[in-house]
């Protein structure tokens, strides 16, 4: 379900000025708006309750109600959630249910990101990688980790890309994108300040902003071009990142995947290429027979 708060925060400067007037309440005030019903929100913003109806099936929800709880996730989503909730981390734990319980929350978290992946927004991603000069990889900590799984799939695939784990570097880098540079920016919380730093930098080169966060109405989200997200698995302050680590790689995969389908015989090549060099035909057939 994807941040309702963002959904009106991106379609504002599309708002009628009725529109605009609900729009502006409710991200102002978006727990107070849980507990009124649409005839006080229409009396509190001064429109009729008609317009309150149309605003909530503007920004897809099915009626009032329904915009409601969507907003109710915003709301609350935000606090902390269990670590790893199918799993019970105390001394002298089964070892074969910590396993299950492990296996059983990514089933339940890659099932969410299949929920939230917008096809249109992974196409547009793809082709601005494409269309790129050069792609800068970006993010720190355990986004370092996808941010360098992407880095190594782009350059792979014959692309010029840029990584450093240094977050100096990375804000260094971050003043030199040229117009035609493309930035792919990692922050589970979309909030790291190391992070709306480099989408600052890059967005005054006037390089494209590519965002992957979590599905919340964050700052580095609102700073994007094109904007992926995953589910809200973990909170910001987290024993450490497992469930958003996985779901992230997840869209480094379908990204890497749309990329080859797209020019197969260039990305076979280039993956050749890079084989052999890795593994030179010496290498392999080494290998080869002493795994026979």
């Amino acid at each position: 379900m994807e941040s309702v708060l963002f959904v009106i925060r991106e379609q504002t400067p599309r708002f009628s000025a009725t529109e605009g007037k609900i729009a502006s309440y409710v991200l102002q005030h978006p727990r107070e708006v849980l507990s009124l019903t649409v005839a006080q929100l229409a009396e509190q913003v001064e429109v009729s309750q008609a317009a309150v109806v149309r605003f909530c099936r503007r920004i897809g929800a099915r009626s009032y109600g329904d915009f409601k709880l969507r907003l109710s996730h915003d709301v609350f989503r935000t606090s902390e959630v269990p670590f790893l909730p199918d799993v019970e981390l105390k001394p002298g734990a089964d070892p074969a249910e910590l396993v299950k319980g492990i296996l059983r929350s990514f089933q339940r978290s890659l099932a969410h990101l299949e929920s939230l992946i917008d096809l249109p927004k992974l196409e547009q991603t793809v082709q601005l990688l494409k269309g790129a000069r050069a792609v800068y990889a970006f993010g720190i900590g355990a986004s370092a980790l996808v941010a360098m799984d992407l880095h190594l799939k782009l350059l792979r695939l014959g692309f010029l890309c840029v990584f450093s784990a240094d977050s100096d570097l990375q804000v260094t880098a971050s003043c030199t994108l040229k117009p035609t540079d493309v930035a792919f920016i990692v922050s589970y919380s979309g909030e790291t300040p190391t992070m709306l730093s480099v989408a600052a930098n890059v967005k005054k080169q006037g390089a494209k902003v590519l965002t992957l966060t979590r599905d919340t109405d964050n700052s580095l989200r609102r700073m994007a071009d094109v904007s992926l997200v995953v589910p809200v698995t973990e909170g910001v302050y987290r024993t450490g990142a497992i469930l958003s680590r996985i779901t992230q790689l997840a869209v480094v995969d379908m990204i890497y995947s749309l990329l080859i389908v797209r020019d197969l015989d260039g990305a076979r090549s280039s993956i050749e290429r890079t084989m052999e060099a890795v593994h030179p035909p010496q290498a392999r057939k080494r290998k080869a027979g002493k795994a026979g």
